[in-house]
């Protein structure tokens, strides 16, 4: 009775660890490649509230100064912007977690040939 050769187990085992590293090493480049790093998210979110309220006071200053209502349309329009605002960082975010997730469930390809 002849059982498996040795140094085939000592070769499955080798192949198996070199595998497992390179999965572990495409997946730290993956992440170091990512667009969703911390600072351009934090740049992202910072820029859609930043602008949605420089356009709302912006809109709201045009309608004080023809409509003669300082400072109503200045606080009303800015109330809008900040909405909008807020509205536009959940949609970022809710985004931004939808592709994290659909990354992380994605398969990813191996090399075997048998």
């Amino acid at each position: 009775m002849s059982g498996p050769d040795p140094s085939d187990l000592g070769d499955r085992i080798a192949k198996a660890k070199a595998q497992q590293e390179e999965k572990a090493n495409r997946a730290e480049r993956q992440r170091k490649n990512s667009v969703n790093t911390p600072a351009s998210m934090a740049l992202r979110y910072s820029s859609e509230l930043v602008a949605a309220v420089v356009v709302g006071v912006g809109l709201g200053l045009l309608i004080d100064h023809f409509a003669k209502t300082s400072p109503w349309g200045l606080l009303v329009m800015m109330g809008f912007g900040i909405a909008a605002g807020m509205r536009n960082l959940m949609r970022a975010a809710r985004q931004l977690t939808d592709e994290a997730q659909k990354a992380a469930e994605k398969p990813e390809p191996t090399n075997e040939t048998s």
